[in-house]
């Protein structure tokens, strides 16, 4: 089994794709969290399309994790309106600064707007810190309650984690999805992709690190891990090493799994 923490396929799929797409890979053991990215839209229709698709997964059959990338078209008096119950989390902005907070290749920072959006969100989703740059990143972290980074990686790219990052989520056990993006994680290969698990899990641990594919967000993904079904590679490989079956669950499914339960879970508390 796995749990994606973020998948782009309502971006690139039609409308009558998506659902049949999201409900067959359920059938076949994968959760995929559809990540709405609106950073390219206008402020209208970014709220439209995370409307549609919201109604849409509303009425699966399956239990299909929903997320936005990228808040930057709520306006002030959205805040207080908008629903944020339903949604598994939410980013602040994208790769870029918006009014909220600094992205991964732009140098702002998370502003007093950006920190009453966290508040608003605080309690009904997790506030996803993947797109931030470093000044914001720290910021949200010690404002957000429930934080997670949903699609990143190790490597020197400015969209990746740090040590200094990796420590302070590693500290709070705030899942990190690793995204499949060579760039990103650096692995070429679902063998190398498991390497760079095994020296993740050297240093920290294993109860928090996760999957974050990027799928359907990136071309830039190993030819041997373009589909779920080539996980079965990653966790033959990290067996070879020495991991046992409840070690590559947790990482593949259980983390992510406990995570977004207990979102859900504090909606009702």
């Amino acid at each position: 089994m796995i749990f994606d923490l973020h998948n782009d396929y309502p971006t690139v799929l039609p409308r009558g794709k998506m659902l049949e797409y999201a409900e067959n890979l359920t059938d076949n053991g994968t959760t995929a969290t559809a990540a709405v990215f609106t950073s390219e839209l206008d402020a209208g229709m970014a709220m439209r399309t995370v409307t549609e698709v919201r109604g849409l997964l509303a009425d699966s059959r399956a239990d299909i994790p929903l997320s936005v990338e990228d808040l930057g078209f709520l306006a002030d008096d959205d805040i207080d309106t908008f629903d944020f119950c339903g949604l598994f989390y939410c980013s602040l902005t994208w790769n870029y600064d918006n009014v909220y907070a600094g992205g991964a290749l732009d140098g702002g920072k998370l502003t007093d707007k950006g920190k009453k959006l966290i508040e608003a969100m605080n309690g009904k989703c997790a506030v996803d810190l993947a797109h931030l740059n470093r000044r914001s990143f720290f910021d949200a972290l010690d404002c957000a309650q429930n934080p997670i980074c949903s699609h990143t990686g190790f490597s020197e790219h400015p969209r990746c984690l740090n040590k200094a990052q990796i420590s302070a989520l590693a500290r709070r056990h705030v899942p990190i999805g690793l995204s499949v993006v060579a760039k990103f994680s650096g692995a070429k290969s679902a063998r190398e992709f498991a390497v760079v698990i095994d020296k993740y899990v050297q240093c920290y641990g294993c109860d928090n690190l996760c999957i974050g594919t990027d799928f359907n967000g990136s071309i830039d993904i190993p030819y041997d891990l373009s589909d779920y079904s080539m996980f079965a590679t990653v966790v033959a490989e990290l067996v070879a090493m020495g991991y046992t079956q409840r070690d590559c669950n947790k990482i593949l499914y259980d983390n992510a799994n406990r995570f977004y339960k207990e979102i859900v879970g504090e909606r009702h508390i």
